[in-house]
């Protein structure tokens, strides 16, 4: 209650909401962007999107993911007090928000841990699996409470839903191809990582553009 509290007042960071989701997008973004470019023969049909970290150019994807999950939460606090309290549930959204929160924290780990060692592969991909189902419940979550709330439009929510969609179903086609006749699966899931990757940034940019469109004062 005490981290609710101690954000109310802090004008800055609702004020500047979807600027700091915008900033959250430029460095993921250009982290991916560097270590791709500086990575020979990466393909994108055949590598997971973390697979970046292991080339000539993984720090940047390190520290794009970090500083992109740091600027993440502010984004998320600010979009959460943003919606009116007469509208939407308030233990929903500070439960949304924990939920997005404990989202971004985990992307920032799954930066931190990324390489070829066993134990660090596998402390990435906890992290990674733990920001990916937080992160669909969040979206999820946010696209409900703007349903709900009058000054957001209802196809931004709409516009969330498919996101949302989009997101669930390579945990969907993941877990499916654990089973032995469905391990083809695995083929398509590279791709579809890279997907939900675009669909996410693309998500926090139009809200994050939303945001600064209305001006909206926190």
């Amino acid at each position: 209650m005490v981290l609710f509290g101690s954000l109310k007042d802090n004008k800055v960071i609702y004020k500047f909401g979807g600027l700091y989701g915008l900033i959250s997008i430029l460095f993921g973004f250009m982290g991916d962007l560097i270590s791709f470019l500086l990575y020979p023969g990466y393909n994108f049909t055949k590598s997971a999107v973390s697979t970046l970290c292991k080339g000539p150019g993984g720090l940047f994807f390190q520290l794009g993911t970090v500083f992109s999950g740091i600027f993440a939460i502010p984004f998320v606090f600010a979009l959460s007090k943003s919606f009116k309290e007469d509208e939407v549930s308030e233990k929903l959204r500070k439960a949304i928000l924990y939920v997005a929160v404990v989202s971004c924290i985990a992307f920032i780990g799954l930066g931190i841990f990324c390489g070829s060692n066993q134990v660090i592969s596998l402390i990435h991909g906890t992290f990674a699996v733990i920001s990916w189902i937080s992160g669909i419940i969040y979206v999820t979550g946010f696209n409900i409470l703007m349903h709900k709330d009058s000054q957001f439009s209802n196809y931004l929510a709409y516009f969330g839903y498919c996101v949302s969609f989009i997101l669930g179903s390579m945990i969907f086609l993941f877990i499916l191809h654990f089973f032995p006749a469905l391990r083809f699966i695995m083929i398509i899931l590279p791709s579809l990582e890279w997907i939900n990757t675009f669909s996410l940034i693309i998500w926090f940019i139009v809200i994050s553009a939303y945001m600064i469109q209305k001006n909206k004062r926190f």
